[in-house]
């Protein structure tokens, strides 16, 4: 376990290894070890026909509040990566931000497996989407590659 990893730290490491969230305006709202939670702030680019938000920048949502919550328990591992995710949408994301509130379910050797719920950042507890997924985690020695276009660890 990372305990000694600082949400603000978590925060530093993600703008310099996954820059495209910053971009989607995806960041890290809370976290601890083995859970997060993620917003995503409605932007007019992502919205459908009907007023929807899209399912893909769901998905990311849902990927990138996991990859949060595996961080803070695992500490800043660059490499740990989706292996599978599994989004079920049971209503659409309309009228607001949307938060994705991730828990590690098991972390083993190689794999972690967790659960992610996407709901409107509205209050409500309806949810919009539910998701699972597993993440590869890499060696323990193994060091992490530094943001894309520099050499060395960050």
């Amino acid at each position: 376990m990372a305990e000694s990893l600082t949400h603000v730290e978590l925060c530093q490491f993600l703008e310099a290894h996954a820059p495209f969230l910053a971009a989607m305006g995806i960041w890290c709202e809370e976290s601890r070890p083995g859970y997060a939670v993620a917003r995503w702030k409605q932007d007019p680019r992502w919205i459908r026909p009907g007023g929807y938000l899209c399912g893909g920048g769901l998905m990311t949502l849902a990927d990138a509040a996991l990859y949060m919550a595996i961080l803070r328990e695992i500490g800043l591992k660059a490499m740990a990566v989706t292996s599978e995710l599994k989004m079920n949408f049971l209503r659409p994301a309309v009228g607001g931000d949307v938060l994705a509130r991730a828990r590690l379910l098991k972390v083993g050797r190689r794999l972690a497996f967790g659960e992610i719920h996407v709901l409107m950042a509205d209050g409500g507890e309806r949810l919009v989407a539910h998701a699972t997924s597993s993440y590869a985690l890499p060696d323990a020695e193994a060091s992490p590659p530094g943001p894309a276009g520099s050499t060395g660890t960050a």
